[in-house]
């Protein structure tokens, strides 16, 4: 079974709500303190991913808790989420604001909190990306700064800039006609954003999939930046439902779905998108017989690209690691794919497993 990331929640006045507490637990391993001295004592026991403080606990209940912990070696990059009330954080920043630690100002949605935390636990991956080789390192640097972008864009209600995004995967278009991503799939898996985990993984084996078939040049770029691209409308759903550990019930899973047509919205006011781009975007959850979503669509309406687009995305969530659960072995993740005779290709699924095998 999968351990959840553990995170330490002090609030010595009951300000965070419960349901908000409930929603955190589906996700992450929660542990409650009152103030921050008991808190400073078990991190320093067995330190904790994130810690969420309230502002108010931290004024009359945090002991120094930050300057402690910055001050430790053992603790210093532990990143604290300080939620309050006061403008720009004052009773924060009185504490010596470090890049580990931000603030977020009441009333925000709970939305913002759960991508603050995945922001937040990214930070140490995103540090240790700076060692890797130049190409790998460009790559990812390029594609997470591009992926931030987007998200700040679509939460704003901007249009996205696609020549930037396509931009960011050319170093990436690049390593796989050198047969050179390897080191990007190992990389990428322990980021905290899963929406951008699972969108590079979904753009590093489509592209790698269209080489093997004969794609190149700019052809070949449409599917890197396609596969980037292809969940942008997982940006506005809720963080608790993209993450929910088990079974989504039915009113989740109507939510979830939404996205598949929030991406082709997007799509639609942003200028420059590639008719492939849209498709891989549009119909990745397609399947053969109709039973796919959004447009229930079927086999003869159903190109070439679509039909890898679905198994390459199947693939990809199968196959990746989750808080909730490990990544399926490739060789499982193509079992069950294989028992999809009637919803995806079988054909483009062989040569996939062929491609993924030899790689």
């Amino acid at each position: 079974m999968q351990t959840k990331t553990r995170i330490f929640v002090i609030d010595g006045y009951r300000s965070v709500p419960k349901d908000l507490l409930t929603a955190l637990s589906r996700i992450y391993a929660v542990s409650g303190y009152m103030d921050g001295g008991e808190a400073l004592d078990a991190m320093h026991q067995a330190p904790p991913a994130l810690v969420i403080m309230d502002e108010q606990t931290l004024l009359r209940k945090g002991g120094k808790i930050l300057s402690s912990k910055r001050a430790s070696t053992q603790l210093k990059w532990v990143p604290f989420i300080i939620i309050g009330n006061t403008p720009d954080g004052v009773l924060f920043s009185a504490e010596s604001e470090s890049a580990t630690d931000c603030y977020l100002q009441r009333p925000f949605h709970y939305n913002r909190l759960f991508e603050q935390i995945s922001s937040s636990l990214s930070q140490s991956v995103e540090r240790d990306w700076s060692e890797l080789p130049t190409r790998e390192r460009r790559i990812l640097t390029g594609t997470v700064d591009e992926f931030k972008k987007i998200s700040r864009a679509i939460g704003e209600g901007r249009p996205l800039n696609i020549e930037a995004a396509k931009e960011s995967c050319q170093p990436l278009a690049d390593c796989v006609s050198d047969s050179q991503y390897q080191g990007v799939l190992s990389n990428v898996k322990n980021h905290h954003n899963y929406t951008y985990v699972h969108s590079m993984r979904v753009a590093t084996y489509l592209s790698v999939f269209g080489h093997a078939i004969g794609v190149r040049g700019d052809d070949l770029l449409i599917l890197s930046a396609g596969g980037l691209l292809h969940d942008v409308g997982k940006v506005a759903t809720p963080q608790s439902v993209l993450d929910k550990a088990g079974k989504l019930d039915e009113g989740e899973w109507l939510v979830m779905k939404q996205h598949a047509e929030q991406s082709g919205v997007i799509l639609d006011s942003t200028a420059g998108v590639n008719q492939g781009m849209r498709i891989i975007a549009e119909q990745h959850h397609e399947k053969l017989d109709g039973s796919g979503y959004p447009l229930g669509l079927k086999a003869p309406q159903l190109s070439e690209l679509a039909r890898m687009a679905a198994i390459v995305d199947i693939f990809g969530a199968l196959t990746d690691r989750r808080s909730y659960k490990p990544a399926f072995s490739a060789d499982k993740a193509f079992s069950i794919l294989e028992d999809m005779s009637s919803t995806i290709d079988q054909y483009l699924v062989h040569t996939f497993r062929e491609v993924v095998e030899s790689g």
